[in-house]
C-alpha cells in the first residue's frame, strides 16, 4: 500500500494538466464511450485526424484521456503514451 500512494499522487497531478492547441493522432486509436467502459468503442480516430485533449481520469488502475474530435467525444486509454502530436502554431 505504501508504494501505491506515490503513484496515485503522481497520477492525480497529471490530471490537472490542460494541453493547449490542436493535436493530431500519430496512429489509429480506439475512442471509448466512457472512461470505465473500455470495451465499448465509439469510433476509431485515424492517423492524422485532429482532436482537442481534455481531462485525465484514473479508473480501476487505468489512465484515460478525454478527447473531442470531429467524429465525437470520448475517452482513450493511456498505454505507452498518448497517440498525439501537438501542431505548431
Amino acid at each position: 500500500m505504501k508504494t501505491l500512494l506515490p503513484i496515485l499522487c503522481t497520477l492525480s497531478l497529471l490530471g490537472c494538466s490542460k494541453p493547449e492547441g490542436r493535436w493530431r493522432a500519430t496512429h489509429d486509436v480506439s475512442v471509448f464511450k466512457a472512461a470505465d467502459e473500455a470495451d465499448e468503442v465509439t469510433f476509431i480516430l485515424r492517423k492524422g485526424e485532429p482532436c482537442a485533449l481534455g481531462r485525465e481520469q484514473v479508473v480501476k488502475a487505468f489512465m484515460y484521456r478525454e478527447v473531442n474530435c470531429a467524429q465525437g467525444r470520448g475517452w482513450i486509454l493511456y498505454e505507452a503514451g498518448y497517440p498525439f502530436a501537438q501542431e505548431s502554431r
